[in-house]
């Protein structure tokens, strides 16, 4: 008996059986929300992906295993997990990089894969550049291709589903290539053939993807109102520690959100905040201190204004609002090499440590919270944070 394989994403989802193809471009479409419109109904996303793994899984009582892309964030590997968990007994997720490089050192080859919307380029089962799509190919290929630096090898992923991935991988090929680098283009199967060799390595544990929490077992009852196939896997126990490692010793992932992408733990927890005081943001909050988070929030650059206007845009803001609150702004500081403005927000029970930086149209701050004089717990984290923050769109 062997494993049953699931490819997730970027463009698609492809199993033993096929999913409905609506269901699988809202699931995917709607992944980082609550609701899913299908037909103008609205649908619980967590409900349509347990749709979507039940039809292209079937019922199995072994193991899945799930291949995800490698900049997906924790919070999008739940809502996989967690689906996958009620079509099979145990859930496994691999990360696509991985995967499609096979038995090859993992650091010296790079994977690029592409998406709808970007390109990202991965070492070591680590998203780190992400190239926004929506400049000329050729310009996007010529920047990938600079991204991809000394490696020994490259593998350009163009995944079923991507409009456009064919042509552009080609082009990134050809740009690669031409810098003396050897390079070439995953089929579209070789996901799907790739597993076995990937999970006869037990030892590569930067191949698993992490998640914040642990999957939770299948249910008993089936999920009403779907159909069920029948399929036999192996089994395979997934891993139930849930200890949280030391901040130096998690990983991370690049979390994309908005026209922003950012590296984040990947075992902190991602909530948006829309609403109440303060702007728009995403917070990214400590699994262990609820008072220890990271807040990214973002805004587009006013035409012709340059940092030092943004700058002083944003000291004569903070001189509006109550005295002592915003102190210490300093308009020409440097956090992780990077030319920047600091300042911090005190508040009760905690401070936030905020750093704004400008990169290409896109005006990103990233705010360090932490209690009083425990600064220390998300220094790391926004370490991190702050020397990969980038504009990706």
């Amino acid at each position: 008996m062997t494993d049953v394989v699931v490819e997730v994403g970027p463009g698609t989802v492809r199993g033993p059986y096929d999913a409905p193809a609506q269901l699988v471009s809202a699931a995917l479409e709607f992944i980082d929300d609550q609701l899913a419109l299908i037909d103008n109904h609205p649908s619980a996303v967590a409900d349509v992906w347990r749709e979507v793994m039940r039809s292209a899984v079937g019922a199995c009582d072994g193991t899945v295993v799930l291949v995800c892309p490698t900049w997906w964030a924790s919070r999008r590997i739940n809502v996989v997990r967690d689906a996958a968990a009620d079509a099979a007994t145990d859930v496994v997720v691999l990360q696509r990089s991985c995967v499609l490089a096979g038995q090859r050192s993992a650091s010296t080859w790079a994977v690029v894969e592409i998406t709808p919307e970007f390109v990202v380029v991965s070492r070591d089962g680590r998203a780190l550049v992400v190239v926004s799509r929506q400049d000329d190919p050729d310009v996007v290929a010529e920047t990938v291709a600079g991204e991809v630096g000394a490696s020994a090898a490259v593998l350009v992923d163009a995944a079923v589903g991507v409009n456009g991935a064919g042509p552009l991988a080609v082009a990134i090929a050809d740009r690669v290539r031409s810098r003396g680098v050897s390079v070439s283009i995953a089929d579209q199967d070789r996901v799907l053939r790739a597993v076995p060799a990937t999970r006869s390595r037990q030892s590569d544990d930067w191949c698993v993807a992490e998640s914040d929490r642990r999957p939770r077992r299948r249910a008993l009852a089936p999920l009403a109102g779907v159909l069920l196939s029948a399929a036999l896997c192996a089994g395979l126990a997934v891993r139930h520690d849930t200890r949280v490692p030391p901040l130096e010793d998690m990983p991370v992932t690049l979390l994309v959100e908005g026209r922003v992408g950012i590296k984040v733990p990947a075992q902190w927890t991602v909530q948006r905040i829309t609403s109440g005081p303060g702007s728009a943001r995403v917070q990214i909050v400590s699994p262990t201190d609820l008072q220890t988070a990271v807040h990214v929030t973002q805004s587009p650059l006013a035409p012709g204004q340059t940092p030092a206007t943004a700058a002083e845009t944003l000291r004569t803001a903070l001189d509006t609002q109550s005295r002592g609150v915003f102190v210490d702004f300093n308009p020409a500081d440097r956090r992780a090499d990077r030319p920047v403005v600091t300042y911090r927000e005190i508040r009760a029970g905690h401070h936030i440590a905020w750093t704004v930086l400008v990169d290409d149209s896109v005006r990103i701050a990233i705010g360090c919270q932490s209690a009083p004089d425990h600064e220390d717990l998300v220094r790391l984290a926004c370490e991190q944070a702050i020397g990969s923050a980038h504009a990706v769109f």
